[in-house]
């Protein structure tokens, strides 16, 4: 073999092993292109106004509220002990993988299934709130489950467990605890799964109608820190959450907390919020407070099911309008065909897609859905449609077939054709536009 031919076998066996990752960190081209600042979208002499009246708009919160509290009017628990049971069988079937990147044992699964005692469910019955952030489980524990210990979409961060969050402070039905006492399967307004006990409290009617009968403040930034009256620390407010408002001064509201005490059962707290950090709910329904709120989110990372506290493509829109008594569901697929209007688009060619977009998409409250993706239309930037969403990654095929993945892992704004840039490189596995099925629109209102 010539000194020629060794140079080129070497370079595409260089190529084929390490050129092409399994798994790229560089920010794709639309993060750098577009600029990640949501009021850059807002169109002046459009920007302020109200896009639905206040009598509207009280109704929808209304409504928000309704469903809010409806796990405290339940009297029997969402789910049945079979459709439970059938969680377990179907895991055990498929082990998965660990954080120690090796397969769960069927003795594992035994021992948390005998915890369970689903032969007694249910045996709760009672209402509660939760006190702290609550990762919801699929199963009742913090250990992960991944399909595949890879790079391509099966492993880190798609915990298979991880099923939903609970802000602090969210109403729950407490349908069973397993046997020791550790965990409590609880419906919520919009999932039911497996919560840690320590992070629910047992509330009374008292409890339930002085709540429920109150104004309340919602966070329009995340990561507050709650500090009660006393000065104690007790959890951090986010984006999404509401607390009972008890009074306004001219730098904040006073608000009620929810915190629990020795015997699990739940006890009322005074904390202050700063007029920068809440507002009154509902807030005004305009562009440019849903942009005000889209800021505080730009750049906050991908979270699998409200994996670290983090949110996914579809928790984050749900958080983003809360503040506005706009309810809408957990999961992606239900936002599309719940939250509003929704306009099928599957048949339509992508060029077809973009003049319906255009022509009946309202900028900022106009869901664009893709299977197992959700995304916020919030206008144009130089002839091309943006929108705002949480993604993951950008997945790529090369030469060979083998799949990869450009990660973003952040809520960004792009453009349709996110990591259109990799086609030099690799064949993208196709793009968000060709995979849109349909649009809400979430509000009924003049563009």
């Amino acid at each position: 073999m010539t000194r020629t031919s060794l140079f080129r076998a070497a370079f595409l066996l260089l190529f084929l092993t390490s050129g092409h990752c399994r798994s790229h960190s560089e920010v794709i081209r639309d993060l750098l292109v577009f600029p990640q600042d949501l009021t850059h979208y807002l169109k002046p002499g459009m920007a302020h106004r109200e896009l639905v009246s206040h009598s509207t708009q009280l109704e929808m919160n209304g409504k928000y509220q309704s469903r809010f509290f409806s796990p405290w009017h339940q009297e029997l628990p969402a789910c049945t002990g079979v459709t439970l049971a059938l969680t377990f069988i179907q895991h055990r079937s498929n082990p998965g993988y660990g954080e120690n990147r090796k397969k769960h044992t069927l003795q594992w699964f035994h021992e948390m299934e005998a915890n369970a005692h689903l032969n007694d469910y249910p045996n709760g019955g009672f209402r509660g709130i939760t006190v702290n952030h609550a990762d919801m489980r699929v199963l009742p524990t913090q250990k992960p489950h991944f399909t595949e210990m890879d790079d391509n979409g099966s492993g880190y961060p798609f915990d298979n467990f991880q099923k939903s969050s609970l802000a602090a402070n969210t109403p729950v039905w407490v349908a069973h605890l397993t046997c020791d006492k550790a965990w409590l399967f609880v419906d919520s307004h919009y999932a039911s799964g497996w919560v840690p006990a320590r992070d629910v409290a047992r509330v009374d009617e008292a409890f339930v109608r002085k709540w429920e009968e109150s104004e309340f403040i919602a966070p329009i930034q995340d990561d507050l820190p709650v500090i009660d009256s006393e000065g104690h620390f007790l959890f951090k407010a986010s984006i999404g959450a509401q607390f009972p408002l008890l009074g306004e001064d001219q730098g904040g509201y006073h608000v009620l907390v929810a915190d629990t005490n020795s015997d699990r059962r739940a006890v009322f707290k005074q904390a202050w919020l700063t007029n920068s950090s809440a507002v009154r709910k509902p807030m005004r329904i305009t562009r440019a407070n849903v942009a005000a709120i889209a800021d505080e989110l730009i750049g906050k990372p991908y979270g699998w099911g409200g994996l670290h506290q983090n949110r996914d493509c579809s928790a984050m829109l749900k958080d983003l309008f809360a503040p506005f008594g706009i309810w809408l569901p957990r999961h992606s697929s239900n936002q599309a065909m719940e939250g509003g209007r929704f306009v099928p688009l599957k048949m339509h060619s992508p060029g077809e897609k973009i003049q319906v977009i255009r022509r009946e998409g309202i900028p900022f409250f106009t869901l664009l859905w893709a299977k197992g993706h959700i995304m916020l239309y919030v206008g144009e930037h130089k002839g091309e449609l943006v929108v705002f969403h949480n993604m993951w990654s950008v997945k790529t095929r090369d030469i060979l077939g083998r799949e990869a993945s450009r990660v973003v892992g952040q809520a960004a704004v792009t453009s349709l054709h996110p990591g259109a840039e990799l086609a030099g490189v690799s064949k993208r596995i196709p793009d968000i536009l060709s995979r849109i099925e349909g649009m809400t629109l979430l509000i009924h209102a003049p563009q």
